[in-house]
């Protein structure tokens, strides 16, 4: 998930020179993330990876404006995106499950481009960059074809979250 999110980050970097705030040119991002309660660390790792790859590009106007958007908690949600509205920004890493799209298309002034995994979504302002486990899936097996093996084992990796 670490290397998504650096991904997504280093494309946004790159191609929102046109959200840049016109004084100086500053590239305002938001992060949507459950930065408390019972899944805080994926909401740390999610931050920690925003500022890893800040890091790297080492780009001083680029900033990410955090909130703390719970996990599934709608007046969370509404209340997070209200702040990052204020503090100017016009592009949200977020919200993280496609139970939230509800609540972020309404913010139509905003783009959003959730890491959910789920019902991919394109909407006039969702983009989301999630790839769930069957396309992964199908991805393998059709490369398993192509190379013509005959065996074949695979591991999955149960994770409680």
């Amino acid at each position: 998930m670490k290397k998504k999110i650096l991904t997504t980050f280093f494309l946004l970097i790159f191609n929102l020179n046109l959200y840049a705030d016109e004084n100086n040119q500053s590239i305002r991002i938001g992060l949507l993330a459950p930065l408390t309660g019972a899944y805080s660390e994926l909401g740390d790792s999610l931050l920690y990876s925003m500022q890893l790859a800040l890091e790297e590009i080492n780009d001083e106007n680029v900033i990410i404006v955090p909130r703390d958007s719970g996990f599934n908690e709608k007046d969370k949600l509404n209340k997070a995106i209200n702040e990052i509205k204020s503090n100017n920004v016009k592009v949200v890493i977020g919200p993280l499950t496609n139970e939230e799209f509800e609540i972020a298309e309404k913010h139509n002034d905003l783009l959003f481009i959730s890491p959910s995994n789920i019902n991919s979504k394109f909407s006039n302002n969702i983009i989301s960059i999630g790839i769930s486990l069957e396309s992964q899936l199908l991805a393998l097996i059709n490369f398993i074809k192509k190379q013509k093996k005959i065996k074949q084992l695979l591991c999955i990796l149960k994770i409680n979250i």
